[in-house]
């Protein structure tokens, strides 16, 4: 027995001798392909670049602000591409969502593409993002900007998580703030603080016009912003460099289709007769609060899904025309018949590709407003009539209803989301169109 014993436990040790041995083996071939991969790719798993390079890379963009790499863009950029990567590759895929769209909405309107990044610092791309003191959508909008800027914002339906509604505001707002300060860098802090901010610390810095000069007089959050924005520029450009890929997204998201709609439309009856969940089709309309789509006379609301669900949408809602104009006629509709009737009827509905594409309502102007409802105010420089914004308008409409464009209202009257915009607000029109 004794033995036994010992052969038991001398064949125990040579096993795990053995097992040691390979595990050693394994552990040196490892390391071994961790290393040729690192001298392959040396970005790979999420190796550092100096901070020389970074610098180097940072001064060497092309961008429409003054560049400069700071400690504060310096760990900006850490952040994104070390500390929070998994974050910036969900950015990085919603990005391939977005930016096309944003792109072509800036080239419409002459602005630079850069201002597409503003968008990632605000909401990090997220339609339905919600700040802390009521900002929302994109572009994170107050209320009272919003609205200034001609979004609805209702118990209903909230414009500024519309994506491209929402774009085509930030543009205008933007446009406007570089006309007042002439210099982008300048445009982006009054975006994030307003231009009373700004042109404040440019008072109190001797009358200097560049942010890095007048950055102490700004508010902390605005002092911060123009350094996110840079380091933002910098990922967008370099994050492949950092080993980071884009996140993929859904094909739901990424082939879709918008349409004009005019009538009521119910969301969740949408889902259930295309067989597409109540969650996506409020995610593909995010602007609409409850589960509809109000009604409109002018078509301003759209209806979002997948491309292959708006066809069968279309189609149903051309049926039911044929239908009832075949019913109206009191016959049912020949071949011949259904081809006039596509050639004539035009359904409560028209189709568009997005982000390719997009359309934007155009309301004719209406006269000017009555004399009993302007009336003279004086100002010390000069002589200036105001009107009172009406129920549901935004002061885009003021603009179309006085005959004045909206930067020249926007000039002469200070309204801020300290100030917002109300129904009764009286409304300054310039002394000159």
């Amino acid at each position: 027995m004794l033995y036994k014993t010992q052969a038991t436990d001398t064949f125990k040790e040579v096993t795990m001798n053995r097992i040691s041995f390979i595990a050693q083996q394994y552990k040196i071939v490892l390391s071994l392909m961790i290393l040729c991969l690192l001298i392959v790719n040396p970005r790979a798993y999420g190796s550092d670049i100096s901070d020389s390079d970074l610098e180097a890379r940072v001064e060497n963009l092309s961008s429409i602000i003054d560049m400069r790499y700071t400690t504060d863009v310096q760990k900006h950029i850490r952040n994104y591409t070390k500390y929070n990567r998994k974050g910036t590759e969900i950015v990085l895929g919603r990005a391939t969502l977005f930016f096309p769209m944003f792109e072509n909405i800036l080239r419409d309107k002459n602005l630079p593409a850069d201002l597409k990044y503003l968008a990632i610092i605000e909401s990090s791309l997220k339609p339905t993002a919600t700040s802390k003191v009521g900002a929302a959508g994109l572009w994170q909008f107050m209320k009272g900007t919003g609205r200034m800027m001609g979004l609805k914002v209702n118990s209903t339906i909230d414009e500024r998580r519309d994506p491209v509604k929402s774009t085509e505001a930030a543009a205008e707002y933007l446009q406007y703030l570089h006309s007042k300060f002439g210099d982008w860098t300048l445009a982006l802090a009054a975006y994030n603080c307003g231009p009373g901010n700004v042109r404040k610390a440019i008072r109190k810095s001797g009358g200097k016009r560049s942010f890095w000069e007048i950055k102490k007089y700004l508010p902390k959050e605005t002092r911060n912003y123009v350094p996110k924005f840079i380091a933002v520029t910098y990922v967008m450009n370099y994050y492949y460099d950092h080993g980071i890929s884009p996140a993929a997204q859904e094909d739901h998201f990424i082939n879709t289709s918008s349409a004009q709609v005019y009538d009521k439309v119910n969301l969740r009856s949408i889902s259930k007769q295309y067989n597409v969940s109540l969650d996506i089709v409020k995610q593909l309309n995010p602007a609409y609060l409850k589960n509809y789509i109000p009604a409109t006379k002018d078509g301003r609301h759209q209806l979002t899904l997948p491309t292959d669900e708006m066809i069968a949408f279309v189609n149903a809602i051309q049926t039911a025309t044929l239908l009832a104009r075949a019913y109206s006629l009191k016959k049912e509709p020949s071949i011949s018949d259904k081809e006039t009737v596509k050639e004539e009827v035009r359904p409560h509905i028209s189709i568009e590709k997005l982000p390719t594409t997009y359309n934007k309502s155009e309301s004719g102007q209406a006269p000017l407003i009555s004399v009993t409802k302007v009336r003279a105010t004086y100002n010390r420089r000069n002589y200036y009539s105001t009107t009172r914004l009406r129920i549901r308008e935004s002061l885009k409409d003021v603009a179309n209803r006085t005959g004045f464009t909206l930067d020249q209202l926007l000039d002469v009257n200070a309204f801020s989301d300290e100030n917002p915009l109300v129904v009764g607000s009286d409304i300054r029109l310039p002394a000159i169109k």
